[in-house]
């Protein structure tokens, strides 16, 4: 999945954080596509963790400075990634890698990519400050 114009918020910094994103999804998808995903779903689930934790907290600080109404279902919509992740790493801590299951992560990830920031993250654009 790649980032498209359509996703800008005109914040270059959280285009790029938003780019390194859609472009580490589709970078596990080709490892994927190559039988080559047991070998880096830990690290790719880390990586989401990590990502989400520093590109959420300075996406929730942007959205408040601007006074963005939606900055509030931006916090419940990035406390829902984070859920979905920590429950697909307990689940791999538990039962080890299962090719079906990184798929399912890969699509939800994706579609929240889409969906998030193509209806919310966007209203940066439109918002006073």
């Amino acid at each position: 999945m790649k980032w498209q114009p359509i996703y800008a918020t005109g914040l270059p910094a959280i285009d790029e954080q938003h780019k390194t994103l859609f472009a580490s999804s589709e970078q596990f998808r080709e490892t994927m596509e190559a039988g080559e995903g047991i070998k880096t779903y830990d690290l790719f689930l880390e990586f989401l963790r990590a990502y989400a934790k520093a590109h959420f907290t300075y996406e929730d600080e942007c959205m408040l400075a601007r006074r963005c109404p939606i900055a509030a279902r931006n916090r419940r919509e990035h406390a829902g990634f984070l859920q979905m992740v920590d429950e697909e790493t307990r689940r791999y801590d538990r039962d080890g890698f299962d090719r079906t299951q990184a798929y399912a992560l890969l699509d939800r990830v994706d579609g929240w990519l889409v969906s998030h920031i193509g209806r919310i993250d966007v209203q940066l654009r439109d918002s006073p400050g």
